[in-house]
């Protein structure tokens, strides 16, 4: 019987690390790949579940077009954190009060873009039934993710080189 564990376990070694070349090998691969995402068209479901019109379908996709061209405004008209939070390091003395500040402007300018978005979801809702409203929000309750995945399209994908 001991003869034979060495060569077990030699056996599992080798097929243990051809499993980690293979990923080695393909993962970039398959990171390159576009993914739809997952489940499917979300908007083509919300239209499914809650039995949404035409009108009501083109106003959800309105709805998302405005979110991801505030998302894209404040992306290009702010500073990361990790920007201000460099600047800060790079002066003489650090300045906590000018920090805070800087800092405090950037969450200021984060919470009024989910104030329009909240604003604008409310118009949206406003424009269905009362049952469909009632399970739009009952799902939006139960599924953590549900309005994140309905309501920000996917970021297109970064370039890599």
């Amino acid at each position: 019987m001991r003869s034979k564990l060495p060569w077990f376990l030699l056996a599992a070694s080798v097929a243990l690390n051809l499993f980690f070349l293979a990923g080695v090998v393909f993962y970039p691969h398959v990171r390159d790949q576009d993914h739809p995402p997952r489940g499917g068209d979300p908007v083509a479901m919300a239209a499914e579940e809650f039995s949404l019109d035409a009108n009501q379908v083109a106003a959800l996709e309105a709805l998302r077009e405005r979110i991801a061209e505030r998302r894209q405004e404040g992306r290009e008209n702010r500073e990361s954190f990790r920007t201000i939070i460099i600047n800060a390091l790079e002066k003489p003395a650090f300045d906590r009060v000018a920090l805070a500040q800087a800092l405090e402007q950037r969450r200021e300018g984060f919470g009024d873009r989910i104030l329009d978005m909240t604003e604008d979801l409310h118009g949206f809702l406003a424009g269905l039934a009362p049952e469909q409203k009632a399970a739009f929000l009952a799902r939006a309750g139960e599924d953590r993710d549900f309005l994140r995945r309905l309501l920000f399209p996917p970021r297109p994908p970064r370039d890599r080189d």
